[in-house]
């Protein structure tokens, strides 16, 4: 198994790479498709920080 990445990592991480996809001048459909994998997982690590976040004010 390869090594475990911490949320704040990943999100960290994924708001890089779509910082740079909107900086591409040519947008392909290749591309779009990449961006919009790129949000999708940001929004489920939000939702999995959000949920942590709920769980310890528990």
């Amino acid at each position: 198994m390869g090594k475990r990445v911490d949320l704040y990592e990943k999100r960290k991480w994924l708001l890089a790479a779509l910082k740079h996809l909107r900086g591409i001048k040519q947008m392909r459909p290749a591309w779009g498709r990449l961006y919009a994998r790129t949000l999708v997982k940001l929004v489920l690590v939000e939702m999995q920080l959000e949920q942590l976040e709920k769980q310890k004010r528990m």
